[in-house]
Order: structure tokens, then sequence, then C-alpha cells
């Protein structure tokens, strides 16, 4: 089960507002994060698919909350309201064709992803508190090699061992 969240980026270029896409494996905390340019149903997407492409396993579910990106169940134009006409949402169908099961948080529980959670607030601390960026290139840049980083650090949580550890990478 790998846990899927959008945080927006804090530390803006030239003011353009960014985001970071975030994926954590809930059992080995293996991350991959990316940065875009917009919060839409297009990147989240394409955000899944560059998970797929470079996750060390392979991914059976994905859990997310019920942002517009990830749903049409309670927002948007294309809300399903019939439940028996439902319209499903791009991100469901992308996880359909990759053969992934797509649970949704209950509204409003965001503890639910609590593993994605407490990533991000982490990446606030360790990583956008201390760094600034002067532009959406030096960001995806940097935010790689803090991916980096984090997949190598120790984690309490998993006996002392590293992301990359628990999956035999390193």
């Amino acid at each position: 089960m790998v846990e899927i969240d959008i945080k927006w980026v804090p530390s803006r270029p030239k003011g353009d507002r960014l985001y970071q896409f975030t994926a954590i494996d809930s059992a080995s905390r293996w991350r991959y994060l990316k940065a875009y340019s917009f919060q839409s149903n297009v990147f989240a997407v394409r955000f899944l698919k560059e998970l797929v492409f470079v996750a060390p396993f392979m991914i059976q579910s994905v859990k997310t909350d019920n942002g517009s990106c990830f749903t049409n169940r309670y927002l948007g134009h294309a809300m399903s309201k019939d439940p028996l006409n439902v319209r499903l949402h791009d991100f469901d169908v992308s996880c359909n064709n990759l053969n992934i099961t797509h649970y949704l948080i209950d509204p409003g529980k965001p503890a639910q992803n609590g593993k994605v959670e407490r990533s991000h607030r982490t990446d606030q601390e360790k990583f956008y508190d201390q760094l600034r960026f002067k532009s959406f290139e030096e960001l995806q840049y940097k935010l790689k090699l803090w991916n980096m980083y984090y997949n190598n650090t120790k984690h309490c949580a998993l006996a002392g061992k590293t992301p990359n550890q628990v999956l035999g990478l390193s």
C-alpha cells in the first residue's frame, strides 16, 4: 500500500505556486517525490505512472485523500451523484489500467493517511525551512537529492534500517 498526497511548496521562486506530489510505501517508508507547476488530474495521473515505473516493488494499492486530483466523489463538475451511474475519475481509470486498487480515506480524517502526512512535516522542517530555490528546475534537483537522502536515512519505525535497506537496495 502506497499513500499519495500533494503538498503546497512554501518556498516559491518568482511567486510561482508549485506543488510536491509525494508517495510513501507503508511497509518500507520508501518515498518518491516530484514537483509540478500545477495540482491537477493530469499531474496526479502522470505522477502515478512515474511512480509505477520507478518504484522498486510492485504497487498493489494506493490510498489518497478526497482531493479533486484523486476523486470526483465529493467535488468537481464531474461529481458522481448517482451511485448506479458512477463517472470514474481519471485517477481511478489509471489505477484500473495499472491493476492498482485505489482507496480513499474518510473525509476529514488525514490521520488515515498518516505516513504521508508525517512525511510532509519532515519535508517542511528539514527541507523547505532550510532551503530556498531560485527556479523550478533548482527545486526539482534539490528535491531529488533530498529524496535520495531520505531513502537512505535510518528510521526508528524500521528498527534502525533505511527504507532502501528494508527493500534490499543497499
